[in-house]
């Protein structure tokens, strides 16, 4: 089960990651519609990070649950 929690925080990396390269794309961009794609994509991105935070935590509370602990 700790394998699913390893594999979410690399998920989180990997758009963070994302979220900096369409930063950067558009902050390269001369034309506005282009950047407002790069800018659109980074809050994608951002957006699939926040999902995996929530799945994280949820899904660590219910390991935690199982096992016993207190949360």
């Amino acid at each position: 089960m700790q394998q699913i929690l390893e594999g979410i925080l690399e998920a989180i990396e990997d758009e963070i990651k994302a979220q900096k390269r369409y930063q950067i794309l558009a902050e390269r961009a001369k034309d506005p519609k282009v950047k407002k794609f790069f800018e659109q994509l980074r809050i994608d991105e951002e957006n699939h990070e926040n999902v995996l935070r929530n799945r994280y935590e949820a899904f660590e509370k219910m390991l935690n649950a199982g096992r016993g602990e207190n949360v």
